[in-house]
């Protein structure tokens, strides 16, 4: 087995519950904004936020243009009147509160800290992923926190890879795992980056032939088998 001693995590799907702490945020700023919180609506901004992630990483739209367009979007489809830049910035204000984990995080962390460099990797919004990490219990066990935002530029290109890369003392590509769930993002990312790489896959997804994986996992807690 390969010895590694950086490993970089994506933050929302792989180790924060992004999923639920997005629920909450939402239906607080819909029911700020007195719009109904109720099923259809959630689903629909759903839609048109995933559609805009999806365009954001592939380099189609930049930050900006999402963050302003998902409310804007959502408040078109709805007939209403809101400012969605308001309304965006008060969601953000709610998520950055939240940092729920998913099952098995802190347990496998808290594993690997002993004898990993651990690092975060997300293409998250500034605001809203320093608010979540300052209560987020595992940020102790985290060498460095990389945002694209921060950055200037985000997970899937080369060259965010390159500057985390030049970010992190000693760093030796050879030496480097990439743990995420997204194909679009962090598997890919970690391809062009030239590292090796970790699909977190708890929904057992399809994976097209144009992208290729070191390792597959279903549960967090397998990575401890691959890097025992």
């Amino acid at each position: 087995m390969k010895r590694y001693e950086f490993l970089l995590f994506d933050a929302d799907g792989t180790l924060l519950d992004f999923d639920r702490c997005e629920e909450k945020a939402l239906r607080d700023t819909l029911r700020h904004y007195k719009i109904p919180a109720d099923a259809k609506t959630v689903h629909l901004y759903h839609q048109i936020n995933a559609a805009l992630w999806e365009q954001f990483n592939c380099g189609e739209i930049d930050r900006p243009y999402l963050l302003h367009r998902r409310f804007e979007q959502l408040c078109e489809q709805l007939g209403r009147q809101d400012d969605p830049a308001q309304m965006n910035h008060y969601y953000m204000q709610q998520l950055s509160c939240h940092a729920d984990l998913l099952e098995d995080a802190a347990d496998v962390c808290n594993v690997l800290f002993k004898k990993y460099k651990l690092y975060i990797i997300t293409n998250g919004a500034s605001l809203t992923q320093h608010g979540r990490f300052s209560v987020c219990p595992l940020t102790p066990l985290f060498q460095n926190l990389f945002i694209s935002e921060d950055m200037g530029v985000q997970k899937p290109q080369k060259a965010y890879f390159d500057a985390v890369a030049a970010a992190i003392p000693g760093f030796a590509p050879d030496r480097a795992l990439v743990i995420g769930d997204s194909l679009s993002s962090d598997i890919l990312g970690a391809n062009q980056a030239g590292l090796d790489c970790c699909w977190y896959n708890p929904q057992a997804a399809e994976k097209p032939a144009s992208i290729s994986c070191t390792y597959e996992i279903r549960r967090l807690r397998q990575l401890l088998e691959i890097l025992r």
